[in-house]
């Protein structure tokens, strides 16, 4: 039997958003487009036709002629988002989007933040986008990425304790440092060239890319 083949899934969720121009130069011909609850007017609002729709619908949504659902309860272990992103692994898409999961309710934008975790520990890789942040996250190890043009790099940590943190290609580097989660030290640093390049020997953290330039100039 020949090995599956792994796609992307790009993921809304119902937080609506006025212009969704932004998501273009991100998105791929062949992503697999799921809607938790309320984000299938998020899709079709960016121009996007859902492959899924999941959710208990109450954040907006509702089962639509000729898009394939599944109705969740009301009561669950499980947000709307993390059960389509447990769709999406489901569907042998290890690499996902989120986008329109930002900027509403306060508990909700943080435990959103934290399924990129999640993913990761599920064995997949995810992002989270939005009008004027672009967040990722690592556990140890290296990544190197375009600034695009935002003009804000954060880093959070998520452990107590994060060792050996280098930061390169920004205004205030970091060689060998460690982090503490609370301390504010790894905010608003600032991109200075084509590349960043971050580095973490032991701990886990988030990657906030934020305040999108216009026209795509600093």
């Amino acid at each position: 039997m020949g090995a599956q083949i792994e796609k992307r899934a790009v993921i809304f969720g119902a937080v609506p958003c006025s212009d969704w121009g932004f998501l273009k130069p991100h998105l791929l011909p062949d992503d697999y487009i799921i809607c938790a609850d309320g984000g299938i007017h998020n899709a079709r609002a960016a121009g996007l036709q859902p492959d899924v729709m999941i959710g208990d619908w109450d954040s907006g949504g509702a089962p639509v002629d000729g898009i394939p659902f599944r109705t969740l309860p009301a009561e669950k272990n499980e947000t709307d988002l993390q059960a389509a992103a447990a769709l999406a692994l489901a569907n042998a898409c290890r690499e996902m989007l989120f986008c329109g999961c930002t900027g509403g309710r306060l508990d909700h934008t943080a435990a959103n933040l934290l399924l990129l975790e999640w993913a990761w520990e599920q064995g997949g890789s995810a992002r989270m986008l939005d009008t004027e942040h672009e967040v990722r996250f690592l556990a140890g190890g290296s990544l190197t990425i375009d600034p695009c043009a935002y003009h804000y790099l954060s880093i959070i940590p998520l452990d107590r304790c994060v060792e050996g943190v280098t930061l390169e290609g920004v205004r205030y580097p970091l060689k060998n440092a460690v982090l503490t989660r609370g301390d504010t030290l790894s905010v608003s640093n600032e991109p200075t060239g084509d590349t960043l390049r971050i580095c973490v020997s032991t701990g886990r953290i988030l990657i906030i890319q934020s305040q999108k330039e216009k026209n795509g100039t600093k």
